[in-house]
């Protein structure tokens, strides 16, 4: 299902889904070959093989629900578990990424928005406490 969607790439990209996704492919096969040369920074190697795994889950996830939508006496909301347990998972691996950004000083008082993931990440401490009935 192509569907025309704006284009958030800028005018040269592609209009529908069906062409972005296939412009991408390209793109990572590309980057695929770059990647095997070796001269990269490690760090920036694994946040790009999150984000890659992350894109997975969720096409995954995606295309689970379309075709549990289409079958009849699918239930497509039973994919919704596995992408709250994805997002979970990728939350975790973002906080403890963070944790050594903040150790190696990489992130700091400067760096834009940490107020407000100060205050997020409260507000899920708290939530998480609420959760597995801890006092927070």
């Amino acid at each position: 299902m192509a569907t025309t969607e704006p284009n958030a790439a800028g005018p040269d990209a592609p209009g529908t889904l069906t062409d972005r996704l296939e412009a991408a492919t390209s793109e990572l096969q590309r980057l695929e070959d770059l990647v095997k040369s070796g001269e990269l920074d490690q760090r920036v190697l694994t946040e790009f093989r999150n984000a890659v795994d992350h894109i997975r889950t969720t096409a995954w996830a995606v295309q689970k629900w379309v075709g549990l939508a289409e079958q009849s006496g699918g239930d497509p909301f039973s994919v919704l578990p596995i992408m709250s347990a994805e997002r979970v998972r990728r939350a975790t691996q973002i906080a403890n990424d963070l944790c050594l950004d903040i150790q190696c000083a990489d992130v700091g008082l400067e760096t834009k928005g940490i107020v407000d993931l100060y205050n997020a990440v409260g507000d899920l401490h708290h939530r998480i406490g609420t959760l597995l009935g801890r006092a927070t």
